[in-house]
């Protein structure tokens, strides 16, 4: 039985708006190396530069960004059910913060980057178990990511890959639509 969700946030709860393509060129980060990495081998200033690029960049994607389909009726649900939830997103605590209140997401806990190493690392995940008072084995994850899979694999939570029909992970279990999670909640 699922006494607890955590929930990815960009392309999980929200329609995924920001060109990460354009971010990195604006910032010069190689395909190889992630935006954050990419910020930290720079030098200061530099870095502030492209801190500053990427925090603008998420701000107004997320100022801007709709809720995926399913999203009220799987909050709904969870209430109805009384689990609770949790955000875990890689993104800046302000663009987070701007998501939550605009569209008013009932939540029990939410964690970003500014809480601790970024996901893959299991550590906001086990911050989020703490947070709501949960374990791994009863608690369940969504996310559409290969970091979001990573970092619940890596906390022992079980994680629901979200494709939105377009796969690009081999991973199970997987679903195509939000509302196809509810099943896992019953």
């Amino acid at each position: 039985m699922v006494h607890a969700v955590i929930l990815d946030m960009d392309g999980t709860l929200t329609q995924p708006v920001i060109d990460w393509k354009r971010l990195r060129s604006r910032i010069g980060a190689p395909p190889e190396s992630t935006i954050m990495d990419h910020i930290a081998s720079l030098p200061a200033a530099e870095a502030r530069r492209a801190e500053d690029i990427l925090l603008q960049t998420e701000k107004e994607g997320t100022d801007h960004a709709p809720l995926n389909e399913g999203v009220e009726e799987l909050f709904d649900t969870l209430d109805r059910k009384a689990i609770p939830r949790a955000i875990v997103t890689n993104n800046h605590r302000a663009a987070m913060q701007a998501v939550i209140d605009r569209h008013q997401l009932r939540l029990d806990a939410a964690f970003s980057r500014d809480d601790g190493p970024l996901k893959p690392a299991p550590d906001l995940i086990l911050m989020t178990l703490e947070a709501l008072g949960s374990t791994p084995s009863n608690t369940l994850a969504l996310g559409d990511g290969r970091y979001d899979i990573a970092a619940c694999q890596a906390a022992g939570v079980e994680c629901v890959y979200l494709t939105h029909g377009a796969p690009t992970l081999d991973h199970e279990p997987s679903i195509s639509t939000l509302s196809e999670f509810l099943r896992f909640l019953s």
